[in-house]
């Protein structure tokens, strides 16, 4: 794809905000945030899977990251973490994350999630054919050192509870 441009999301969920919703009973907010799919596959008998619930919304705010759309919520419902045949992570877009994807020419964005004991971290990568968003200016880095006269403008995501 010449002249794309890669762009790289990641995050990082404390397993201890996953622990306090479901010791809260606040199933209605992981509902929100999680879609049929996913609740299959991070619900058991015994409870839900606080690792892949995690994990699930790393990647989640991962993926957000890399479609560059600054000022709007996630779209929880809209980006899905599910597994492959393999077993291996991977994401659907649907709705407005579909639609913001292929304004930035994105037609696929891998995953990759890891956890241990006390978080869960995410790391969303794709290749845009286009570098700019229609709902961002493209980014200019420059580093003050080199060239006093120009500043350093990033686009910043935070996690939007539902």
């Amino acid at each position: 794809m010449s002249g794309a441009a890669i762009r790289v999301g990641v995050d990082l969920v404390p397993l201890t905000r996953v622990r306090a919703m479901t010791d809260a009973g606040d199933d209605a907010r992981l509902h929100r945030m999680l879609t049929p799919a996913e609740i299959a596959l991070s619900r058991f008998p015994g409870g839900w899977d606080l690792h892949g619930v995690a994990g699930r919304l790393a990647a989640k705010e991962a993926v957000f990251k890399v479609l560059h759309v600054p000022g709007r919520p996630l779209p929880w419902q809209s980006i899905e973490i599910l597994k492959s045949p393999g077993e291996w992570p991977f994401v659907r877009l649907t709705g407005p994350a579909h639609r913001w994807a292929a304004d930035a020419g994105i037609e696929a964005v891998d995953v990759s999630i890891s956890h241990e004991e006390l978080f869960a971290v995410a790391v969303a990568a794709t290749a845009a054919a286009r570098p700019g968003h229609p709902h961002t200016p493209t980014h200019t880095h420059t580093y003050p050192h080199m060239h006093p006269h120009k500043e350093e403008t990033h686009a910043e995501h935070h996690l939007v509870q539902p």
